[in-house]
């Protein structure tokens, strides 16, 4: 319990007050609930005093008095549940939303070296199995194990004050049920790691493949990737029944015992009645006081079980909420640059040790100039890029942007001077609108379709059916990748960036288009600095010479060659 009070505590402080107010109307809720078997026993008693049906006059009134009170309690109980659910149900939603933002965040704080550690599949589970046992927690948890917790004080303490010795048989065999339905649970938990795994197993490979389909269609056979799923979809299927086989034993026990106890009650209560040491009425309560308990005491196990499960994934989120980024932002930049070039001294980056991609780099970009990086593929272009970018952190050395060490800068001050449009670009489910006011969310669409036309994609997007209305699927699917780089592109041109990173973000256009969209970067970014990685030679005409001073990397990778 210590581990989720420590990860919900901060989460239900702003709403103490309506938690309060919803374990108050629990605490009336199962007080009330004990006047039903109290009013059945009075009316029986009273009835049992008639022996004439000349007597039943006498006897109407207070039954009727009995009776109204009973209707009155049962509308007021109603009420409370009302409020009861209001409250819990109102608090535990509030939180379980506090909660997908607070990760959201988290997430959204590491850098992409960091995010790649965790598959797709694997943070999935924690925003659907993880978050949903948390959601069980603080719902069907706290909401009726506060119930269980009332209504077994309150109706146990009604029991022994109207007859100990009858309420200590009747209540044993129940008692019993507590312990039986928390060790089919433990089995039932343990099997249920089983199953989430195959869950998380399963839900990777639909992340990995579903956008891929129609590539990989072209690639794989139908045959072999039907067969992987079904391999896997059987996986969790057993996994799944194997926790229902154990699941299932919990309610017939439940009946069971519950049978048990009633037979108690009727039974030693009939002889004790025929023995005068309790009234008919008595046994009439007891026996409703049973069947109001037969949920509670069932529900032991299975909350416990909750709780259990609840208390795992509070582990699981705590150790990935407490993952430090590899890349560390000051909140507020330090310092300010000064122009849009860059500088590195020294700059070394390896992906393993002793494995160096360069190493000793020392160069610059000075501010507004146009420059081409042509090289092999493996020679640590994209790297230079990203580095450029500050995607990543340089093994030695450093990078300068205006003057000021990347490291100076704020994420949202980096991201608003330097736009960088990686060689696979990352577009999200959505509408082609939708995507691009993710970058500015105030953006108009003269701004919209100003900067579609200038990476050549607006008349192919005034020509779709639904124009910027289109869906371009997951990760941007629908489209051709020739597509998806301008869409891109015109993502970065939309924050008027004062640096341009583009990698290979022409490859898969002809030359006619590469022209056109060059040379609106000419008129209407003239002032930008330009970092152009590309093998095309297209490219080539409408950007300055190499720098002099310009180093780029050999092809083995081993050392720098200037060009």
């Amino acid at each position: 319990m210590r581990v989720l009070i420590k990860l919900l505590f901060p989460f239900y402080r702003p709403y103490w007050k309506l938690f309060l107010g919803g374990v108050l109307s629990v605490a009336a809720v199962n007080a009330l609930a004990l006047f039903p078997g109290w009013t059945t026993g009075k009316v029986i008693d009273l009835l049992v005093q008639v022996s004439r049906a000349s007597e039943l006059g006498v006897v109407l009134l207070p039954v009727a008095g009995y009776l109204g009170v009973l209707w009155g309690m049962g509308l007021l109980r109603a009420f409370l549940m009302v409020a009861m659910r209001l409250t819990l149900v109102v608090v535990s939603r509030r939180v379980e939303r506090d909660q997908r933002a607070y990760m959201a965040e988290q997430l959204l704080s590491w850098d992409l070296s960091t995010l790649q550690k965790h598959p797709i599949g694997e943070l999935m589970t924690y925003f659907t199995e993880d978050l949903n046992r948390l959601r069980n927690f603080t719902g069907p948890v706290i909401l009726y194990g506060l119930q269980v917790l009332f209504l077994l004080l309150f109706t146990g303490t009604m029991m022994i004050m109207t007859h100990a010795k009858l309420a200590f048989f009747s209540l044993a065999p129940l008692l019993l049920l507590g312990p039986l339905s928390y060790v089919l649970r433990k089995k039932a938990l343990e099997r249920g790691h089983l199953q989430q795994a195959a869950f998380a197993h399963l839900s990777a490979f639909l992340q990995q493949v579903y956008p891929y389909l129609r590539p990989l269609r072209a690639i794989a056979k139908p045959t072999a990737l039907a067969a992987e799923w079904e391999k896997r979809t059987n996986r969790h299927t057993q996994a799944s029944l194997a926790v229902a086989s154990i699941e299932g034993y919990v309610q017939p026990l439940t009946t069971l015992l519950v049978g048990v106890s009633l037979t108690i009650v009727i039974i030693y209560g009939g002889l004790s009645v025929m023995a005068g040491e309790i009234t008919l009425g008595t046994v009439g309560a007891f026996s409703l006081y049973v069947l109001q308990l037969m949920f509670p005491l069932g529900a032991l196990g299975w909350l416990i079980s909750l709780i259990q499960q609840a208390r795992t994934s509070a582990e699981r989120i705590l150790t990935l909420t407490s993952i430090q980024p590899q890349l560390v932002y000051p909140r507020i930049s330090t310092a300010q640059p000064k122009h849009a070039g860059w500088s590195w001294e020294n700059l070394g980056f390896f992906h393993e040790p002793e494995k160096w991609i360069f190493r000793g780099l020392w160069g610059e970009i000075p501010s507004g100039a146009k420059v081409v990086l042509s090289m092999p593929m493996g020679a640590g272009k994209t790297t230079f890029a990203r580095l450029l970018a500050r995607q990543i952190d340089p093994a030695e050395g450093q990078i300068y942007f205006g003057g000021v060490p990347l490291q100076a800068l704020s994420r949202s001050d980096l991201r608003k001077v330097i736009a960088y449009v990686p060689q696979q670009p990352v577009l999200f489910s959505g509408t082609i609108i939708e995507n691009l006011r993710l970058v500015k969310p105030e953006a108009s669409f003269a701004e919209i379709w100003q900067v579609l036309e200038w990476a050549g994609l607006a008349e192919e997007i005034q020509a779709l059916p639904k124009g910027l209305q289109t869906d371009i699927g997951i990760w941007g699917q629908q489209v051709s990748g020739g597509q998806r780089q301008r869409l891109a592109l015109a993502m970065a041109l939309l924050k008027q960036p004062k640096a341009l990173i583009l990698d290979e973000t022409f490859a898969p256009l002809d030359g006619e288009k590469i022209r056109e969209i060059l040379t609106y970067l000419r008129r209407h970014f003239s002032e930008a600095t330009w970092l152009i990685l590309t093998h095309r030679q297209e490219v080539r005409p409408y950007v300055d010479d190499w720098l002099t001073d310009f180093y780029a990397l050999s092809p083995r990778g081993s050392e720098m060659g200037a060009r």
